[in-house]
């Protein structure tokens, strides 16, 4: 009886996956190089920004966007502001003026913000035109909320101004300052973590 079942039929092939492009993600195939930055970018009674864990490579920074808020908000979801939706409120004109709004600004004056519309198509051979500030994964719950995002390209040398603000929670406009240089050095440490072929 053991020959009653046919075999199983081959695998199909796996199509290669394509490659992400470079302005979308940080590299999965490398360590960063750490710059030590803890920065408080925003603040008001009853909301904190912090920029905290930034990891450079030669094509970009990520980083982590920690808030905190001073207790629970009523009909306010941290979450769904932080991580861009679902939305359970309507998205009109003053909602859009009072949101959470942060980027930065490159010393040769190009900028990236939070509420950049998206560059468009994700085909590694199309660069957007400018520079970009991409969120993706983290968590959190009522009051604490912890956001990586990744910064397009790998700001020039010189200062580095980070600018947020957040009506809704107080938050007016604040801008501060990173030393690129920094960020160019931790860059170079950066490395690959599989051996070359």
């Amino acid at each position: 009886m053991s020959d009653f079942f046919p075999d199983p039929p081959d695998a199909p092939i796996e199509p290669e996956e394509a490659p992400q492009p470079v302005w979308l993600n940080p590299p999965d195939d490398q360590l960063p190089g750490v710059v030590p930055v803890e920065l408080i970018i925003g603040r008001s009674d009853q909301a904190v920004m912090m920029l905290t864990g930034l990891r450079a490579f030669p094509t970009g920074v990520a980083m982590t966007l920690l808030v905190r808020t001073r207790a629970r908000m009523r009909r306010f979801d941290l979450n769904d502001e932080v991580f861009d939706g679902p939305y359970r409120h309507d998205q009109d004109d003053d909602w859009r003026r009072n949101r959470l709004k942060w980027g930065f600004e490159f010393a040769d004056g190009r900028r990236a913000t939070s509420v950049d519309a998206w560059p468009g198509s994700i085909d590694p051979q199309d660069t957007p035109a400018h520079p970009v500030l991409s969120g993706g994964g983290g968590g959190g719950g009522p009051s604490a909320v912890d956001r990586n995002y990744w910064l397009w390209p790998l700001p020039p040398a010189g200062a580095l101004k980070v600018v947020c603000q957040w009506p809704q929670l107080g938050i007016g406009p604040t801008t501060s300052q990173i030393d690129a240089n920094s960020i160019h050095a931790a860059a170079t440490r950066a490395q690959p973590i599989w051996p070359s072929d």
